[in-house]
Order: C-alpha cells, then sequence, then structure tokens
C-alpha cells in the first residue's frame, strides 16, 4: 500500500518544503499495489465502497511499474505499507512525522511495536525504488524485493505513532481479535474503529440460518448458509454450512463450503476461492478438524499455531472422513488427493503441498511435517 500526501496552501514552519503543519489541510492518495496473479481483486474492491479511498491496481512486474506510479505524482511525502499489518492509526500524527523525514527512511512503530510501514520524501523513496530496480537479478514477490531486501537495510530511525495493532501477520492473533468481536461489538474500542470505515455499497445477501440449523454468540456475513450449528464462531461471507456438522470457536472464511456430519473446533479456516461445482464441498462431509481442549503447538510454527489451534489453508481441499487433530497445520491449496492417503494429521504437525519435483508428501526431519 502506498499513501502519497502534499499540503493545500503552503504547509511551513521554517522545517523545510515538505512540512505539514499539524493542523494545517492536507492532500492524501492511497494506492494498493497486487501481484498479477491477484487481479480479480481491484474489481471487488472498486465496488466494494460507494466512495473508495484508495485505488487499487495489479501489476505484472510491480517493482518496474512503481517507479513511473511514484514518479508521476506530485505528492511531497510517501508511506509505504504492507497489508501484513492492520493497524488503526493517529492520522495526523502520521502524515507529520512523515512530512518531517526529509532524506530519511523512517521506519514506524505502534504500541512499541514495529510495523512494516515506512515514511519519507516521495523522491528519496524514488531514489530506492530505481536502485532496487537496477540492482535486482530475478523477479521475487514484491513484498520480499521492496520491504525485506530495499526498506528494512535502508531505515535511518525508528518513529511511535499514535494508534493501535489490530494484527500484525500473526495468525493466532488474527484468530483472536475475531473473536474478541463476539463478546466486545458493542464496546468503545470497537464503535471507534467501525466509524472509521467506509460506508459499504451493498450490504450483500442475506444469510440464511435453516429450519433446523442455528447460530449462538455468533457473528454470520453476508451470503452465508447454515443448516448444521454455529456456536461462538464467526463466519466470513458467503459460507456454507451443511447439516448435522457443528462449528465451535471457530473463524471460518469467505467461501468455505464445509459437508455434512462433521465437527470444526478452535480452528482457523483461510479463503477458499477455488473453483468448484457450487454443490461440492471443499470440506468434505463427516470431518473431524481441531479439538474443544488443548494447549497443542505446531511443531513448524510453533508461535503462530498454539493453544490448540488448528489451521486449514487457503484453497485447501479436505476429502471426506479426514481427522485433523489440534494444532495441525494444513498448508494453501492442498489437494484432496494428497490428504485422501492419510486418514488421521496427527496433533501439531503439518501437510504442504508437493513442489513439482516431488510427487507426494514425505516426512520431513522428524518434525511432524510431511
Amino acid at each position: 500500500m502506498i499513501a502519497n500526501f502534499r499540503a493545500q496552501g503552503d504547509g511551513r514552519d521554517g522545517r523545510g518544503e515538505g512540512w505539514v503543519r499539524e493542523q494545517g489541510p492536507r492532500e492524501t492518495e492511497i494506492t494498493i499495489v497486487l501481484e498479477e496473479s491477484q487481479r480479480s481483486t481491484p474489481v471487488a474492491f472498486s465496488a466494494r465502497w460507494k466512495r473508495p479511498t484508495a485505488r487499487v491496481v495489479a501489476f505484472s512486474d510491480p517493482l518496474a511499474e512503481l517507479v513511473p506510479l511514484v514518479a508521476s505524482s506530485a505528492a511531497q511525502g510517501a508511506i509505504f505499507a504492507s497489508l501484513s499489518s492492520v493497524c488503526v492509526l493517529d492520522t495526523p500524527a502520521l502524515l507529520a512525522l512523515a512530512a518531517g523525514a526529509e532524506g530519511r527512511i523512517i521506519k514506524l512503530s505502534v504500541e512499541r511495536t514495529p510495523i512494516e510501514m515506512y515514511a519519507s520524501s516521495r523522491e528519496t523513496m524514488l531514489k530506492l525504488l530505481r536502485s532496487l530496480l537496477d540492482r535486482r537479478t530475478d523477479r521475487r514477490p514484491l513484498r520480499e524485493c521492496l520491504f525485506t531486501d530495499g526498506l528494512l537495510p535502508s531505515i535511518d530511525l525508528i518513529e511511535e505513532v499514535p494508534g493501535a495493532v489490530l494484527f500484525q501477520n500473526d495468525l493466532m492473533q488474527f484468530y483472536r481479535q475475531n473473536l474478541w468481536l463476539l463478546d466486545n461489538c458493542a464496546s468503545e474500542r470497537f464503535l471507534k474503529i467501525i466509524a472509521r470505515l467506509p460506508e459499504l455499497s451493498d450490504r450483500g445477501v442475506e444469510s440464511r440460518i435453516a429450519e433446523k440449523g442455528y447460530a449462538r454468540n455468533s457473528w454470520l456475513g453476508s451470503g452465508v448458509e447454515v443448516e448444521g450449528q454455529v456456536e461462538s464462531s464467526i463466519l466470513f461471507p458467503n459460507v456454507h454450512i451443511k447439516k448435522n456438522t457443528l462449528v465451535s470457536h471457530s473463524i471460518v472464511m469467505n467461501g468455505n463450503r464445509i459437508g455434512s456430519g462433521g465437527e470444526i473446533h478452535t480452528t482457523l479456516v483461510l479463503p477458499f476461492s477455488a473453483e468448484l461445482p457450487r454443490a461440492a464441498p471443499n470440506i468434505g462431509d463427516n470431518c473431524s478438524i481441531g479439538s474443544k481442549s488443548s494447549v497443542m503447538k505446531n511443531s513448524d510454527f510453533p508461535e503462530q499455531i498454539r493453544d490448540g489451534l488448528t489451521v486449514v489453508g487457503m484453497d485447501a481441499e479436505i476429502p471426506a472422513g479426514l481427522r485433523i487433530e489440534p494444532g495441525a497445520c494444513i498448508g494453501p491449496g492442498v489437494p484432496a488427493s494428497l490428504l485422501r492417503k492419510m486418514k488421521l494429521v496427527k496433533k501439531g504437525s503439518s501437510v504442504f503441498k508437493p513442489h513439482s519435483d516431488e510427487p507426494e508428501a514425505r516426512e520431513e526431519n522428524g518434525r511432524g511435517r510431511r
């Protein structure tokens, strides 16, 4: 994400051309840059809000295409941020700090936690981008080449910005912060966050709970269909829960379709966007995922997946009848054909989609990874 900003009027107080007075008016442009593979996202973003606050672009070569994008702006300063961090920030304080950066690159900190957000003048950022482009030898993901190779080694200092970190590239924190909503949706903190969000253009399709289904102490997004039982959970838009399936203390994200006769406890199910026939579930019938009470850690990601949390990665397909124990991790894109060879994914273990040169999964280093 890039925020370019400039003062309206002279915006000076003796600290140089780039300084923006704390109380002075500002004009801010926000751009979200995505990889080419995510090209459908800009369309979704543009239709999401009545008056979008950011433009969204998908680039085939993001680093190269960032240079003319930043160069064409008339902005005095620029802020680069990774969307791996979600924060609520004091905007005037953020812009004032960035406007005073001059020739330095400043890494920002919120609640004494450094985040992937960097501020500097537009010319300094442009110089860094051109240098990275000249030095690169391969085309790696934008986040890796820009933030890891470019911005992080170039910082001059770290500055604190007033605000709150909602989550920062941490599955455990993401899971807990979502469940926090269930008991705090009327709290002052929640209402302040909601007040800052732009108005939706469409509230979406109504959710439906079947006659024999129920949802207790749960939050349902638009287009959700519940034929089974949901307790103390959050279901993102277009999730379907088939009959006789129980989902408890879990986060099920967009597009997942969960078959009948199963149980899912203390689980984070990441989005499912792959194309399947509408009636076909991506989590099959009679699956058992997670546990009601466990303190198990994942052997590969003990800090990210712990306290009994089970994770099902984006676009993973779970075959009917599979049992996944607590603390396990199913990696993104794992196909049902791979998991069908197993009856059980043991607690604390991980299963990942094999590389093209690996015909099937295998044990690695005795750590429980398959």
